[in-house]
């Protein structure tokens, strides 16, 4: 059972559910009678769904809505990314041609991960991702999420562990870097092909 706190909570479930069960947003918008651009705000947790829409989507997806007492607020009561937000997140990023603002939400997601430490949470986390629409960028978040379940002793999901790109790719490219990018690049992340500084996905 999945405990929602809040909007961002209910979005991550519905969107779990959804992949679970391997339909689109589409197809679920089509079910549910809902339009798609309103069900992607209610999975990346706007607060702007109506309760009536809220439940078709849940009906849709043969799940309950319970209410429950509220939890005593503490420090575990946070927003955290899981790996769907972080590639939807980063295909907006790679849109705008924000490399490093995307580096850092990859950054960021990793800490996250290192943070959790609840099964369920990690569960949540290791969704599979859907396609950030840069083939690059996919492999990118799928090793890199599969090297940080490796540190941690978490199994990681098929998903983590990709096939190598077909070329080199530099996320980000500096020739006068080039040496000290290929002996900074993790074993992880060369053997599929990508050459970055490890540096780069270290939260500040």
């Amino acid at each position: 059972m999945t405990v929602a706190r809040n909007a961002r909570d209910a979005g991550a479930a519905i969107r779990a559910r959804r992949v679970q069960r391997g339909l689109t947003q589409g197809r679920l918008a089509e079910l549910a009678d809902v339009g798609r651009q309103w069900l992607v705000g209610v999975e990346r947790g706007h607060n702007r769904a109506e309760v009536a829409k809220i439940m078709a989507v849940v009906s849709a997806l043969g799940m309950n809505l319970t209410f429950a007492p509220a939890l005593p607020a503490g420090p575990t009561n946070r927003t955290w990314l899981t790996a769907p937000d972080l590639a939807e997140a980063v295909r907006e990023e790679i849109a705008r041609d924000d490399t490093n603002f995307a580096l850092r939400l990859l950054a960021r997601a990793l800490a996250e991960l290192r943070d959790l430490d609840d099964a369920a949470d990690v569960d949540l986390f290791l969704v599979e991702p859907p396609s950030t629409g840069d083939h690059r960028w996919d492999t990118l978040i799928a090793a890199s999420i599969g090297r940080e379940c490796r540190k941690l002793g978490i199994p990681g999901p098929g998903w983590t562990n990709p096939e190598p790109l077909a070329s080199w790719w530099f996320p980000v490219f500096a020739p006068r870097m080039t040496a000290r990018t290929f002996q900074r690049t993790t074993v992880d992340l060369a053997s599929r092909g990508i050459w970055l500084d490890d540096k780069a996905l270290v939260v500040a």
